[in-house]
C-alpha cells in the first residue's frame, strides 16, 4: 500500500503539469487584411470598419465646400468622445483610436485638410478653418432572455459649419454584438 501512494503522487503531478500545458494558447499575427475574432470590446476592426463608413458616407455628399482659391476644404477634428463603459486608459485609447482613425482617413482623402491647432500656434500662414467634426461612441448593454449580453455601440458623427454654426452633415453608425454575460466587462 505505502509503494501504492509513492507512485500516486508522481502520476497525479505528471498529469496535472501535462493538463496546464495544453491550457497554454500561443500567440499569433493576425493578417492586416483578415479580421480579428470578434470580441466584446469595440476592437481595431470595429474602428477600422466604423470610420470607413463615416468617411465614405461623409465624403459622398457634396457638402464640404473648399473656400476659395483652395482645392480643398479645412476640416478641425475633434477627438470622439467617449461614452461607453469602458473607463481610464482604455477608454482613453478607443477614444484617441477613433480621433486618429478619422484624421488619417479624411487627410489621405484628398478632398479635406485636417486643420492641427497645436501646429498653428507656430504657423506663419494664417488658415481658417470652414468645418469641425465631432463624434461621441456610446453603449449600451442590454439582457436577452437567454442571460447573454446585447452589446449596442454606436458612433454618433456631426460636421458643423463655424461660419454659421449649422450642421451640414450627422451620422449614427451602429455596432450591434452578442456575447455570454460572463465575457461583458
Amino acid at each position: 500500500m505505502k509503494n501504492v501512494k509513492h507512485l500516486a503522487w508522481p502520476a497525479l503531478a505528471l498529469s496535472l503539469i501535462l493538463s496546464l500545458a495544453s491550457c497554454t494558447t500561443k500567440t499569433a499575427y493576425i493578417p492586416n487584411d483578415v479580421h480579428a475574432q470578434a470580441v466584446s470590446g469595440f476592437s481595431q476592426d470595429d474602428i477600422n470598419d466604423t470610420i470607413y463608413v463615416a468617411v465614405d458616407s461623409l465624403l459622398t455628399l457634396d457638402r464640404i465646400k473648399a473656400p476659395e482659391g483652395s482645392s480643398r476644404a479645412v476640416v478641425i477634428v475633434e477627438n470622439v468622445v467617449n461614452d461607453t463603459l469602458s473607463r481610464g486608459r482604455d477608454a482613453e485609447a478607443l477614444a484617441e483610436g477613433l480621433g486618429l482613425s478619422l484624421r488619417e482617413e479624411l487627410t489621405n482623402s484628398g478632398k479635406i485638410v485636417v486643420y492641427n491647432r497645436e501646429a498653428a500656434q507656430y504657423a506663419t500662414v494664417q488658415v481658417t478653418p470652414q468645418y469641425i467634426l465631432k463624434g461621441r461612441l456610446t453603449q449600451r448593454n442590454l439582457r436577452q432572455d437567454n442571460s447573454d449580453i446585447q452589446i449596442e455601440y454606436s458612433l454618433n458623427l456631426t460636421l458643423i459649419d463655424l461660419a454659421s454654426g449649422l450642421e451640414f452633415w450627422q451620422k449614427r453608425i451602429p455596432l450591434r454584438k452578442l456575447a455570454a454575460r460572463k465575457n461583458v466587462f
